[in-house]
């Protein structure tokens, strides 16, 4: 009897709160459209920066990396200054044994150095690859949008298109009038009106705001590159503008290779060397050689080879720059093909080359060595993500055994690593700015929710009299809190209910068809700090949608709670006076 008369309780208690709803339209259309439109962005924004922070992520592994990567350990630890002198050979082997357990592998020699053409120069980072393997790997191969992609055997480059736009190679995409007139100049009257057409000139910006050096370009006579070019076109402009020799190129490098000093002079020894070197690592190293008083310096007093490759190791680790050798290099190659991915990495100082064309003393000498093997499950497409056989355990164990069934061990100076090892900063970069848009719409949620409280506390004090006659008819102070509790949690239900369906509606074409900011990117330089070149796209992302309506609901209670004390430490007298 005493449940059924506390559950009628509740439920007049929930009627009185509804029906206050309903007395008061205005306050509650206007404090539930508060919660609707946070509950909509905070919606909005989490799934469109889930989305950006997963497709980036994705480009990442099938653009650049892989799901994980085969190196040597050295390499690994100084894998930022790229140290080339950190490779290893007989990369067949391991790729056989990948390959046989269903996965892509793509060897690759990296080194990096300034590409220079007859109109300009710029650093560069240089991916000598295997262009078969590199295919079946990553998937940048199929962005290709003018000219073709590297063959092998030959001295050809495949260019990021920023980089190729910047020292004036391929095919002009943006050139202004009188330059796009000097390149023609050669030509014959059909082939120059041909490109001439090919081209129309910068139009204002009507999408996004015009900054001041979009319309200076616009008046200096800007040109575009036709978008609707068809690929006959595009081929045929390429071969007119390569053939003057816009396309050769010149890359400067330097190829580095390690080897432990045969002398090193007792100065250096004693200030650059021991204070570097490792504590396990000294007594292995000051073994290995002998001082020479007459050339007040230390010789290298051993012959066998484990003990030389540790000393190397050690000296290696130390940073000691007497273990490593540079000899400067030129590299004569035409660019083939500008690449112009989703993924501004690849868009930008990288350039492809073939690993058998740099194999002698004309290229970097590799003799066969690479410094990395990219590494990708066979069954998994440029839409996944990775999976759980692409973990490094997994790998270098699947790698052991393989290579032991053909008797062969893999060396302990390798080692495998996954694609996040490789993008500590560029992932942190990405928190940080997901962390500043969250703030803004968390900041956004909380700006309602104290309107929300402003409104129950305004509501409270002008029912003043009603607080007072229900409680001299016998209504309880936890019964007048429940009611305005229920009051609240109903308008933080009516606001996110329909937060999350106008949330839902706004999300679903960023979902299915994304923005393109393409032509802002350009504008900013092409960075947004995310490793998407235009198209941005949001995923849904259900727990951002579950958490932000029940925040309103749970938010918009809690917030009538001290207005409604407040109220309640009055006296009933004072109430009833209330006016």
């Amino acid at each position: 009897m005493q449940v059924f008369k506390k559950f009628n309780n509740v439920k007049n208690i929930t009627k009185i709160a509804l029906r206050s709803l309903g007395r008061h339209k205005v306050k509650t259309a206007l404090t539930s459209l508060m919660i609707t439109v946070s509950v909509a962005v905070y919606i909005f924004m989490e799934s469109w920066i889930s989305g950006m922070s997963v497709e980036s992520m994705r480009n990442i592994v099938n653009y650049e990396t892989g799901a994980a990567k085969l190196q040597t350990l050295l390499y690994f630890e100084k894998h930022e200054d790229m140290p080339s002198y950190e490779n290893f050979k007989d990369w067949e082997d391991y790729a056989a044994v990948l390959d046989e357990a269903g996965y892509n592998a793509a060897p690759r020699y990296v080194f990096s150095g300034t590409i220079y053409s007859p109109q300009g120069s710029a650093p560069i980072i240089v991916n000598a690859v295997e262009p078969a393997a590199e295919a079946r790997t990553l998937v940048y191969t199929e962005y290709v949008d003018l000219g073709r992609y590297i063959k092998p055997g030959e001295a050809a480059i495949a260019l990021g298109s920023m980089t190729a736009e910047k020292i004036k190679v391929g095919v002009p995409t943006r050139p202004y009038e009188q330059e796009l007139e000097e390149i023609i100049a050669g030509l014959s009257a059909d082939d120059a009106a041909f490109v001439r057409g090919c081209y129309r000139r910068m139009e204002a910006n009507i999408q996004f705001m015009e900054t001041a050096e979009y319309a200076e370009e616009r008046s200096q006579g800007r040109m575009i590159l036709g978008h609707d070019l068809s690929r006959p076109d595009l081929d045929r402009l390429w071969a007119l503008f390569d053939a003057g020799g816009r396309n050769d190129v010149r890359i400067s490098t330097v190829i580095d290779y390690k080897m432990a000093p045969e002398m090193i002079r007792a100065d250096k020894w004693e200030a650059e060397l021991l204070p570097s070197l490792r504590i396990e690592d000294k007594p292995l190293v000051e073994g290995a050689y002998l001082y020479d008083e007459l050339t007040e310096s230390f010789l290298l007093d051993t012959d066998d080879d484990a003990v030389l490759d540790a000393v190397l190791a050690a000296m290696i680790r130390a940073d000691f720059q007497g273990a490593v050798r540079h000899v400067n290099q030129v590299i004569d190659a035409k660019v083939v093909g500008t690449i112009n991915s989703p993924d501004p990495y690849t868009n930008y100082n990288i350039a492809f080359m073939p690993m058998d064309a740099l194999q002698d003393e004309s290229g970097m000498m590799l003799e066969g060595a690479v410094t990395e093997i990219l590494i990708r499950d066979k069954l998994l497409g440029a839409a996944d993500m990775t999976g759980d056989s692409e973990g490094p355990e997994e790998i270098r164990a699947m790698l052991e055994v393989g290579l032991a069934d053909n008797g062969k061990t893999l060396p302990a100076e390798l080692g495998v690593f996954a694609w996040s090892d490789y993008m500590e900063d560029t992932l942190n970069y990405m928190e940080m700015e997901n962390g500043a848009t969250k703030i803004f719409s968390i900041i956004l949620f909380f700006l309602a929710v104290i309107g929300i409280s402003n409104t129950m506390l305004l509501a409270i004090l002008e029912r003043g009299k009603e607080i007072g006659m229900m409680r001299a008819l016998g209504m309880t102070d936890g019964e007048m809190l429940f009611c305005y509790l229920c009051e609240a949690c109903f308008i933080g239900l009516i606001g996110s209910v329909l937060g999350v369906i106008l949330g839902c509606l706004i999300n679903y074409p960023m979902v299915e068809y994304g923005v393109d900011f393409s032509e802002m990117l350009e504008q900013m330089g092409g960075d947004m700090g995310y490793r998407i070149s235009g198209n941005f796209r949001s995923m849904w992302d259900i727990p951002a949608v579950i958490s932000a309506g029940l925040a309103g609901v749970i938010l918009s209670s809690l917030m009538a709670f001290l207005p409604t004390r407040r109220a309640l430490k009055l006296e009933i007298t004072e109430n009833l006076r209330f006016e």
